[in-house]
């Protein structure tokens, strides 16, 4: 007799199985005589056992066995669509702010925002939380993912001692104070673009007392007076990957490293800077020891001094990057000022194509002792003396460099090097410098 489960709505034999041989449903007329037909069940033959065995045989088994799975696999799929069109978003599907998921989480959690502007001020409180957009290594979606600062105060606060594992990835941070991170805390700030920031200190990122790890990031187009892109103070964060590019500062517009810090800064783009006064890519001030590492610092300018790179009163390690097409009045590749220490170490540079208005194409010093050893100074021009550098009042270390095709344009010359007479060069007997076509002429003693 052929029914259809009331269950699962299948169809099959109950005379032949006495339950849904799909689902396992029993049929309510099936249960009131199950008492009594365990009883016969239980004095049955072994004859007649095997004489039903017969009747029934494995076959039929096996064609349960397979409507069961049947039922298995179309619950399995249908499961699976479910979940593709389940959104992954925590924000705005759970919670309407970026804020009130903040505010609701735990550390360890994981908030992800969907694209969207989203027009707040957020902090993380202390949490150690992960907030990211729902892929941050899609351009596009980091673009349409923007937190929205209003025009003031501070976009993204970390400044209660957030560790290592609090993360921000994959925003537009803008319109705002940009990001600040301070009182301790040492967050990841991967993958995001902060632009259009305006700060008096670090109007894309400004660092205080904290070592935070700022990786993959693009800066740009932020402005301020002390540090356009970011502003570091008494504080080691290691700086990587990023491009920084067309901020603005009285200032560092690209970066300032100031009081004691120590930051790592390595393989970065830091171009096309501008500041108003000093220090177009990078400002080194305070007693600071960054280490300086395989960047590439090109096209920025400063209205004075220090077209790529700023130092005073400090002892970076300035080691194999490129300083290319700065511009600046003095010391366009870089200016080094009042830093006596020979800690201070410009190693391994390529230093090509900067232009210095009044004195040092690629390198102007002052009062300063730094060792420089095994850099290239390529075609770089001073409109008036120093073409490759130009040493006042300093006590230089030059070992091993090659000065090839730089140019002094004024009648004081020095196409390679010119030394004021108060200076004291050191460079080995003979001479290991290495000098190719230098105009008007090579080194020059006042």
């Amino acid at each position: 007799m052929m029914i259809d489960c009331k269950s699962c709505g299948m169809n099959y034999d109950k005379k032949e199985y006495g339950f849904c041989p799909y689902c396992g449903h029993v049929p309510e007329d099936s249960v009131e005589g199950s008492e009594e037909a365990a009883r016969e069940e239980e004095h049955r033959a072994p004859e007649l056992e095997k004489d039903e065995e017969s009747k029934t045989g494995p076959g039929k088994l096996k064609y349960a066995i397979i409507g069961v799975a049947a039922i298995a696999v179309i619950v399995v799929a249908v499961t699976a669509i479910f979940a593709l069109n389940e959104s992954p978003a925590t924000v705005p599907d759970k919670y309407p702010t970026i804020q009130e998921a903040i505010d609701a989480a735990g550390d360890g959690d994981e908030i992800v925002v969907d694209v969207g502007v989203y027009r707040e001020n957020i902090d993380f409180r202390g949490k150690n939380i992960v907030v990211r957009s729902i892929d941050p290594d899609d351009p596009e979606i980091v673009d349409q993912t923007i937190i929205d600062g209003g025009g003031s105060g501070t976009v993204v606060s970390f400044r209660s001692g957030e560790g290592e594992d609090a993360v921000l990835s994959g925003f537009t941070v803008t319109r705002g104070n940009g990001i600040l991170i301070s009182g301790g805390s040492s967050p990841l700030i991967e993958k995001c673009v902060v632009e259009d920031n305006n700060a008096e200190f670090g109007a894309g990122i400004a660092i205080f007392d904290s070592s935070p790890t700022i990786k993959d990031n693009t800066i740009i187009g932020n402005s301020g007076f002390l540090g356009g892109g970011m502003f570091i103070e008494e504080s080691s964060p290691h700086i990587e990957g990023n491009l920084i590019v067309r901020n603005r500062a009285e200032m560092g517009s690209g970066i300032v490293v100031i009081s004691n810090s120590a930051p790592m800064i390595v393989d970065n783009s830091i171009i096309e800077n501008v500041a108003e006064r000093l220090g177009g890519g990078i400002v080194i001030a305070v007693h600071s020891k960054p280490i300086i590492k395989g960047n590439e610092i090109a096209g920025n300018s400063a209205e004075r001094n220090g077209g790529g790179m700023l130092i005073e009163e400090s002892e970076p390690v300035v080691e194999e990057n490129t300083f290319a097409n700065n511009r600046a009045a003095n010391g366009a590749g870089l200016f080094i000022v009042n830093s006596f220490n020979t800690a201070l170490m410009i190693v391994g540079n390529t230093i090509s194509d900067n232009l210095a208005l009044i004195a040092g194409g690629g390198l102007y010093m002052e009062g300063s002792s730094p060792t420089l050893e095994d850099n290239r100074f390529a075609d770089n021009i001073s409109e008036h003396l120093g073409g490759g550098a130009a040493v006042y009042n300093s006590s230089p270390v030059f070992k091993r460099n090659t000065f090839e095709g730089n140019d002094a344009q004024g009648p004081e010359g020095g196409g390679a090097i010119w030394v004021s007479a108060d200076s004291i060069l050191d460079i080995s007997d003979p001479d290991d410098n290495n000098y190719l076509q230098n105009t008007p002429d090579d080194l020059v003693l006042e």
